[in-house]
């Protein structure tokens, strides 16, 4: 009998120990639940309050657009008259808050730099020469960037293909494609962290092939860049931009630096001189190239969560449809 209780005893010991594995395992497995629940919330949150700065800023833009300074406006508020995003960086960056949580927004305008993955290997060489103040160096960068982005595997004469990066042991190759962020330029042969540094204002990977360089925002590395463009012309930029004037057209600025001449104005059937020739092949360019207004600005949104390390970042652009309309042309969490 006691043989019988002995065993019955431990049976119900191991029952009850079996019983408090089973809830622990249950509790541990509800408390991980609960984790991974309130972590999908907060980033379902955290989303939300991004999405809705988004609405909020580009509502607050195409109000703008219909809205701005008057024509009688001076100083800077008379030029956004011409064009109410002009100066976007400093007038759309700041925080937003959407039902009382703040959001931190960093605008840009695209138009002030030059997309690494489209930019031609003359141009790109053109702006690393001025940015770097080393046509050596500019002309070894560029190489290697156009090598990463062609679809072969044949270097160019200064640049780097797949070989290169693997007799030097380097983990990254070329992808044969286009850069996705502009920190992806490290990864490129021969780029440093301070040559990246030095590259980062003046190039951008979100604006569209239909973006074009604003001559009244772009700095001096990225007009320099442009085809056609010479020191005449961008000393006639740098001139009207100082003196507070707002440039309407390339043709505004061929004029001026062409004496006051209009390109091409010769008589009624007259035949252009090589030179007429030679100025109305620069315009056209800049035409093409360029533009006077703010068409595209990009917008990164920051939600920061005092639970976790990195903040909830969501990267837009908002691009000008008509004159007082605009679309989200494109965005990436």
């Amino acid at each position: 009998m006691k043989s019988r209780r002995g065993i019955a005893l431990m049976a119900a010991m191991w029952l009850v120990v079996a019983i408090a594995v089973v809830a622990l395992e249950f509790s541990l497995a509800a408390r991980d639940r609960r984790v991974l629940g309130l972590a999908a919330s907060d980033r379902g949150r955290n989303r939300a309050a991004a999405l809705g700065a988004l609405a909020t800023m580009q509502a607050r833009m195409e109000y703008d657009l219909r809205n701005g300074p008057s024509a009688a406006a001076t100083g800077v508020s008379g030029l956004r008259s011409s064009d109410p995003w002009l100066d976007a960086d400093s007038l759309y960056s700041g925080p937003v808050y959407v039902d009382s949580m703040p959001v931190d927004v960093v605008a840009h305008d695209l138009g002030m730099g030059v997309n690494i993955n489209t930019i031609n290997e003359a141009s790109l060489r053109l702006l690393l020469g001025f940015v770097l103040g080393d046509a050596t160096t500019a002309d070894r960068i560029s190489q290697a960037i156009m090598d990463w982005r062609d679809a072969d595997d044949n270097p160019r004469t200064n640049g780097a293909e797949r070989d290169q990066y693997l007799k030097d042991n380097v983990l990254m190759l070329p992808t044969n494609g286009a850069f996705r962020e502009v920190d992806d330029l490290i990864n490129v042969y021969g780029v440093t962290p301070d040559l990246l540094e030095l590259i980062r204002p003046y190039v951008t990977t979100h604006a569209s092939a239909a973006v074009r360089v604003n001559l009244n925002t772009a700095p001096e590395p990225v007009l320099r860049s442009l085809t056609g463009m010479t020191d005449q012309i961008l000393n006639q930029i740098v001139a009207l931009r100082s003196s507070g004037r707002r440039i309407t057209s390339v043709a505004q600025i061929m004029t001026a630096t062409n004496r006051g001449r209009p390109v091409g104005g010769g008589g009624r059937g007259a035949q252009p001189t090589p030179q007429e020739q030679r100025l109305q092949a620069t315009q056209t360019a800049l035409t093409n190239a360029t533009t006077v207004n703010t068409t595209d600005v990009e917008l990164t949104f920051y939600v920061r969560d005092p639970t976790r390390l990195q903040p909830a970042k969501l990267v837009a652009v908002i691009s000008r449809v008509g004159t007082n309309q605009s679309n989200i042309s494109w965005q990436l969490w």
